[in-house]
């Protein structure tokens, strides 16, 4: 079986809106400012799985620093693994430094059927990685 641990899919809504998004969002900015940097949807992934012969792919939020683009891309995530279950394994994108909403929002996504989080940005979200106050609530929900 061959499992691609690391890959990322939008919603088909982001790329046409990509612009508007790279102001609102810092980590979306530093990853995919560049217009040749490529945004795959869930069916254009598993065209890509099927051509390379990838059984499962983990697909992940990126380190939203804009929470309401999170909650899209989660939802977008939540869809995408309940139409391929034998195919996506979603972790959801959150902030730690959103707290108590972090939580709540990784929680949510632990119960529509994501396995984990990923990614974190420390960098362009604002918060120290080595900081128990932020990170520990947040770890108990992947726990």
């Amino acid at each position: 079986m061959i499992i691609d641990f690391h890959t990322h899919i939008f919603p088909p809504w982001l790329r046409p809106r990509r612009e508007e998004y790279l102001k609102r969002d810092a980590t979306f900015a530093e990853l995919f400012a560049s217009p040749k940097a490529r945004m795959a949807t869930a069916e254009r992934l598993i065209r890509r799985m099927d051509e390379d012969g990838v059984d499962v792919s983990v697909v992940m939020g990126i380190g939203w620093t804009d929470i309401d683009l999170a909650h899209a891309a989660n939802d977008y995530l939540i869809e995408a693994v309940a139409k391929y279950p034998d195919r996506l394994v979603g972790f959801a994108g959150v902030n730690p430094a959103w707290g108590t909403e972090a939580v709540q929002e990784a929680r949510r996504c632990a119960e529509e059927g994501l396995r984990g989080i990923g990614e974190l940005h420390p960098d362009t979200q604002g918060y120290d990685l080595g900081d128990l106050d932020t990170m520990a609530p947040l770890m108990e929900v992947v726990r």
